[in-house]
This record gives C-alpha cells, structure tokens and sequence, in this order.
C-alpha cells in the first residue's frame, strides 16, 4: 500500500510537471507542377515543364516547445529542417531551417542559435505576395546585385516587449572563423516597429561584415517598410538601400522599392499582386544593372491547413547604361500547401 501511495505521488508531480511544458511537431507541405525559364543564369535557356517544391513555402517539419518555469519565465526551443517535396531529398543540412532555444518573461526573449534575422522579420511582414516563394521582391533584388543574408547561425538575440505598440529586435552572430591573421566575420541586425491597429511601419539595418586579406568586404543594408489592412485590401511597401565594399574600398550601390496589394474577394479567395524595382549603381563605369519584377497570384482556401494556388512570376534584368537586356525568369506555378 505504501509503495502505490509513493508511485501514485511520483505521478501526479510528473503530470504536474508535464502539464507546465509542450512540445509540438509542426510543418508544410507544398509542391507545384509549371513551367520556369531562367535566361539570366542560363542565356538561351528554354521554357521546362516542371513539378517543384515550395511554390508558396517551402517544405519542412520541425518541433517547437515551451516549459513555464514559474514567475513569469519560460523556456523554449524551436529546431526545424526544410526537405524537397518533389524528391524527398533534404534542402540543406540537419536544422537549418532554425535551430534555437531561448528564455522569455517580463524583460523580453533572449535566444541563442540559428534564426532569421530582426531585418528578415520586418521585410516578411511587409513583403509582396504574403512572404511567400512566389514573392517578386528578394529574386529581383539578388538578381540587380545582392540581398540581405536572412538566417544567421551562432547568434545571440534579443526581442522586447511591446510597448504601446512599439518593439524592437537586434541579433549579433558570430562566425567563429578568426586567424591569427583575420578578425572573424560577423552579422549585425536590428529593427524598429510600431504595429497598432491595422497599421505597421518599421526601420531595419543589418551589417555583414567579412574580414578578408587587406581590408574588409562589407554589405550594409537600411529598410523603411509599412502595411495597412483596409479590411478590403491589405498594402504593403518598403525601401530598401544597400552599399558593398571589398577591401575598405566602396565598390557600389543599390536602391531597391516594392509595393503590393492583397485582396479577398471571396470568402476561400484571395488575390495578390507585387512589383519590384532594384537598382545598381556601379562604381564601375559600365557596370550599372536594373531589375524589374512583378507576381500576380491567387490562392483557394480549402480548409484551415490545406490551400491551393496559382501565381505568375516575371524578372526582367538590364544593363543600366546602355538598356541592353540581360534576360529574364519565368515562372508559373499551380500547387497545393497542407499545413501540420
């Protein structure tokens, strides 16, 4: 009797404890079947039928978790893999989707690992085509020079509380890759939001530097991006400023804007267009690029987790100077995304 007394207690204080902390296993599915042409990489390149992965997001699956610890404090991890739907293959290696942990009260969180940026944050909140793959915004940009690096590993982050609207988030990582010779490289982001309502505007800055042989090689980004949901419509905009530097020496410029507009217009529908503009200022004579780049896209929603969609995507990229085209990609997709 005593000894089923003792067991009974021993499981009633590990249904207390387990009743403090969860553990979820999440993720997306998504595949697409259409056609792509990408004559920037490849010139001369033809249209491909084709049955990808990640039209809207990218597969993957993933665990997340929390435990109270009592006043007011809380742990949490989140690892998550991103795959290949139409091979099964992974898409990088083990958790590089995320892999983090972190303490949050009263004071904020504070995480330590892989993650996505505060700079990445602001521009999925306020990018074209709900953040999804079939976004015009990050492919236009990269292709008129470069884009912002969107997950750091080794990094150490703070996110505040929200105060009357406003918060703010900065991540510092550190590549632990110093010689005796070079400083190590390292990323440094912050954002600075004020959400209320059905408004939202924010700044960015995210600095990637790269200590190399005889100086650094550097990439500085500046973000001023908003939303608004009208209810009827929902806007979303952004500018974004970068300069590059290779060897302390400023090598050029880049302006990029893009706006968008998503729209229900039916209880399960919803339609999306987005537009984009980037361009390269060169210190190089001659070497000025322009990118243009738009997506229109709707989606039906099946049920809570399951939608499918079908999206136009169109990147045009030229030389500056002289107007002389440097190609395009294509893409048209149809596809479905389950949520888990």
């Amino acid at each position: 009797m005593k000894k089923s007394l003792i067991a009974l207690a021993v499981l009633a204080a590990s249904g207390a404890a387990m009743a403090q902390s969860s553990v979820q296993l999440y993720g997306i599915v998504d595949a697409f079947v259409g056609t792509t042409q990408d004559t920037i990489k490849t010139p001369g390149s033809k249209s491909q039928t084709v049955v990808e992965s990640g039209g809207l997001k990218s597969s993957r699956w993933g665990m997340k978790g929390s435990e109270d610890l009592g006043g007011g404090l809380k742990a949490g991890f989140k690892l998550e893999q991103r795959f290949k739907s139409d091979t099964g293959a992974l898409d990088g290696v083990n958790f590089k989707g995320e892999s983090s942990i972190n303490l949050s009260g009263n004071f904020g969180t504070v995480a330590l690992g892989r993650m996505g940026t505060p700079y990445d944050d602001l521009r999925g909140k306020t990018n074209a085509i709900a953040d999804t793959n079939l976004s015009p915004v990050g492919d236009t940009i990269k292709n008129a020079k470069a884009d912002y690096t969107d997950k750091t590993d080794n990094t150490v982050a703070y996110v505040s509380p929200t105060f009357n609207g406003f918060s703010g988030a900065v991540a510092v990582s550190f590549n632990e890759d110093k010689t005796d010779k070079l400083d190590a490289t390292s990323h440094t982001s912050l954002k600075l939001q004020y959400a209320n309502g059905p408004l939202l505007v924010g700044y960015g800055y995210q600095k990637e530097e790269a200590k190399a042989k005889g100086g650094a090689d550097d990439s500085t980004f500046n973000l001023l991006a908003g939303s608004y949901d009208f209810g009827v419509a929902k806007l979303v905009g952004g500018f974004q400023t970068a300069e590059y530097t290779v060897a302390n020496a400023q090598v050029g410029d880049q302006d990029s804007y893009y706006f968008g507009v998503q729209a229900p217009v039916a209880k399960n529908i919803n339609v999306y267009f987005g537009y984009v503009n980037s361009k390269y200022d060169a210190v190089k004579a001659g070497d000025d690029v322009k990118a243009t780049g738009y997506t229109l896209a709707a989606n039906y929603v099946l049920s809570k987790r399951t939608d499918a969609y079908i999206g136009y995507k169109n990147i045009k990229k030229e030389n500056d100077n002289t107007g002389a085209d440097q190609g395009k990609y294509t893409q048209l997709a149809v596809g479905v995304r389950h949520a888990f």
